[in-house]
């Protein structure tokens, strides 16, 4: 993370968590809508893609937040 202050990286996993839910809601709604053609279904794959992404963005986010914790 570029972000070196303790504030600055709670506020990042903050953001990450909340597009996090964001993105699981859509797909949740999209999920409801129905599934009719192909295009909806790689829609799904996106939106489970993009879900994977920012997991992973929000465990890199925590990880710096227990190393920055330790350091004090």
């Amino acid at each position: 993370l570029i972000m070196k202050g303790k504030f600055f990286i709670i506020l990042y996993a903050i953001v990450i968590a909340l597009l996090t839910i964001g993105l699981i809601v859509f797909m949740i709604i999209h999920i409801c809508n129905g599934l009719v053609d192909a295009n909806d279904k790689l829609i799904l794959g996106a939106y489970a893609m993009m879900v994977l992404w920012a997991l992973m963005k929000l465990h890199t986010a925590i990880k710096a937040i227990r190393d920055k914790f330790k350091e004090s």
